[in-house]
């Protein structure tokens, strides 16, 4: 499937975003949970767009109730299919079939372009199957799902409940953007599968 170049305002800075891209997004203050919020609010806004959100419990709702404070009619793009909830409770490969088959309802409803918010930290429910390991599968199918559909996807990491493991090879291993010092900006960490470390 071949993607459009165009880009999509990321609205967590005032960059635009090509289609097709992964990035990052650590917070660890409320206002940089809510900056991130700003992404899927922008999507919602457009009837054109489509979007996918992810995470654990505590933080879906969270994101619900900052969009509806923020006057989001989720009732309605809910029922029209413009909004889809996915929870974390599967492992990579059931999460990874369940976002594609997402992403691909919204195009044959007519979507333009795809937001994916997602969200790690440490609910109450403890990280699915096998842990850290999941969360990094699940981040390296991510990049490449994204290269398949008009998509941006975000990930937003709780810093203050993430371990470091996940810090390092789940967010800055898996993710070519990274939003920086109120930028997006190019991940230099960014491990692909290609690179070798000179012995």
């Amino acid at each position: 499937m071949k993607i459009s170049p165009d880009k999509i305002a990321l609205g967590i800075t005032d960059d635009q975003v090509p289609l097709g891209s992964h990035l990052i997004h650590f917070w660890r203050t409320d206002g940089e949970f809510e900056r991130g919020i700003r992404f899927l609010e922008l999507g919602i806004g457009d009837d054109s767009q489509y979007c996918v959100l992810f995470g654990h419990n505590e933080a879906n709702q969270r994101v619900l109730e900052i969009l509806r404070m923020r006057g989001c009619d989720l009732t309605r793009i809910l029922h029209q299919g413009r909004l889809v909830i996915l929870p974390r409770e599967s492992s990579a490969s059931e999460t990874l079939a369940k976002i594609e088959a997402a992403f691909s309802d919204a195009l044959a409803k007519g979507a333009t372009a795809i937001r994916h918010l997602g969200n790690l930290g440490m609910g109450q429910a403890p990280l699915p199957a096998r842990g850290a390991d999941e969360v990094v599968e699940l981040e390296s199918g991510a990049t490449a799902l994204a290269l398949r559909y008009p998509c941006v996807i975000v990930c937003m990491y709780d810093i203050n409940t993430v371990s470091g493991r996940l810090v390092l090879d789940g967010g800055f291993g898996t993710h070519p953007l990274a939003v920086c010092r109120g930028a997006l900006r190019q991940n230099p960490y960014y491990a692909t599968e290609d690179k070798t470390v000179a012995a």
